[in-house]
């Protein structure tokens, strides 16, 4: 029996909440939001499809799921510059949510922006084992990376995404079947930093990307798939670096994050790689300093 719960309800939240149900993720559904309204009608419209499902809104079953999701906060919207703008006025609901999950053995998924120094902060504010604290964000990347190489002409094949969920990832070119150049290279990185916008400004927020890969992770936990992903993961030596989360290639299993994979990088790559690091453990610094710790 698998009880996740999902912590905001809006336009991601929802969507996960839904697919969880449809596809028979879990079997015990908590949804948690502060607008007490939009929580009923969530809550409401899954249980109108009828599925034979547990969902409840009971902010004590946190600490006895499974995984949870993190997803509340101040989201991305067209007049957010970037990610790592959020980290502010997202601290405090992060700070509320590790005051719900005292005694949480089980594995959280942060979603908020900025994934990283948020996964970092609320490992280290909760207490949590750092395998059991995974920052969504480079599965979707991966996700437009892919798409970017394609249209270009490029075989996607042994394409990854490390580094920074936001301004300072790191496309992985050099497992590529197909040579890649720095001017290529600079192109596509540009237009995966600003890949989300256009999404942003037409509809309020993306959902769909976000909603499908953060149900990919959950069900790679569940399932023990031992996957290798594009997750945020919390360093203590690998890669050299330390105290951030950034991310890197995981094998995602019950456990959470069970191995991270250390990948060879070229020069390019590894220059993009420093560059997400000095930003990062600034932006996680920032973080522990706004927290209060």
């Amino acid at each position: 029996m698998t009880h996740l719960s999902i912590i905001g309800a809006g336009k991601i939240g929802g969507e996960v909440a839904y697919l969880s149900a449809v596809l028979g993720i879990a079997d015990k559904i908590t949804i948690t939001d502060c607008n007490s309204s939009l929580l009923h009608a969530q809550k409401l419209d899954i249980i109108h499809t009828g599925l034979d499902l547990d969902i409840t809104t009971d902010l004590s079953d946190l600490k006895n799921s499974d995984i949870i999701v993190f997803t509340a906060g101040l989201p991305r919207n067209p007049t957010v510059k970037t990610r790592a703008d959020l980290l502010n006025s997202n601290i405090p609901v992060a700070d509320e949510f590790c005051s719900n999950i005292n005694g949480f053995k089980g594995i959280v998924i942060n979603v908020t922006n900025p994934v990283d120094a948020l996964n970092y902060y609320i490992c280290k504010k909760a207490g949590l084992n750092r395998r059991r604290c995974i920052g969504f964000g480079g599965l979707v990347d991966l996700a437009r990376f892919e798409n970017f190489l394609n249209i270009r002409g490029f075989d996607s094949k042994g394409s990854f995404v490390m580094g920074e969920h936001g301004e300072h990832q790191v496309p992985v070119f050099s497992d590529l079947l197909e040579k890649t150049d720095s001017e290529i290279r600079e192109e596509i990185l540009s237009d995966m930093k600003n890949a989300s916008m256009p999404v942003i400004k037409g509809k309020g927020g993306t959902v769909f990307g976000p909603a499908f890969n953060i149900i990919r992770l959950v069900s790679a936990i569940k399932e023990d798939k031992k996957e290798i992903l594009p997750c945020s993961c919390i360093l203590e030596g690998e890669y050299g670096l330390f105290n951030l989360s950034i991310g890197v290639p995981a094998r995602i299993g019950k456990e959470g994050v069970e191995e991270i994979i250390e990948k060879q990088l070229d020069d390019w790559e590894l220059d993009k790689l420093k560059e997400a690091s000095v930003h990062l453990k600034n932006l996680c610094r920032r973080a522990e300093d706004a927290g209060g710790k």
